[in-house]
């Protein structure tokens, strides 16, 4: 009788630590991230895809270390620049059009590194996962309409909403506000 009662005091088993998705689920769901961002801006305009696009990014980067949350947002920036800015190549050609695409996919590199970085705080408090998302894309665009020679502001979140209801939130708030409440929506 003794031996059963110890059983039942005895703690529990510790929790397995929360695992990422596996490479082969993160790797094309960031590709994917890239494209439904790509699908949600001019010409296509289908402009539900953008939070669609922040969902995937953040599911493949999550618990990640942080160069693979950097690989994994390259990849991202990569599917989604490289066919937005296809226009500059008309007037420059390819070279400045590659190295463009590739300088902005660098910006979603250090998004997918700072979204490695604060999973942590996301498992631990859940309700923070959304506001992180938005707080960190819309400080991956501050950066990037400002750096380098004073910035290159093509392809914002916000500049995917033209249809949209949180449209209205840009005359409160401006684009960030709506890139705030897209990428809260992704995160969501």
């Amino acid at each position: 009788e003794r031996d059963e009662t110890r059983a039942e005091a005895a703690p529990p088993p510790p929790a397995t630590p929360p695992r990422p998705l596996p490479l082969a689920v993160a790797v094309p769901a960031a590709v994917l991230a890239g494209l439904a961002l790509l699908v949600a801006f001019p010409p296509y305009g289908v402009w539900p895809l953008a939070p669609v696009g922040v969902a995937l990014l953040a599911a493949a980067a999550h618990r990640r270390r942080l160069r693979a949350g950097a690989g994994l947002g390259f990849l991202t920036g990569v599917a989604f620049f490289a066919p937005l800015l296809a226009w500059t190549n008309l007037h420059t050609g390819y070279l400045p059009w590659v190295l463009l695409s590739l300088l902005q996919a660098a910006y979603l590199a250090l998004l997918g590194a700072a979204t490695a970085w604060v999973s942590p705080l996301a498992d631990r408090a859940r309700w923070c996962w959304a506001p992180l998302t938005g707080v960190l894309w819309v400080g991956q665009e501050a950066l990037r309409d400002r750096t380098p020679f004073g910035g290159f502001p093509w392809g914002r979140l916000a500049f995917s909403q033209g249809d949209a209801p949180l449209l209205r939130l840009a005359a409160f708030g401006g684009a960030p506000l709506v890139t705030f409440a897209v990428a809260v929506a992704g995160g969501l």
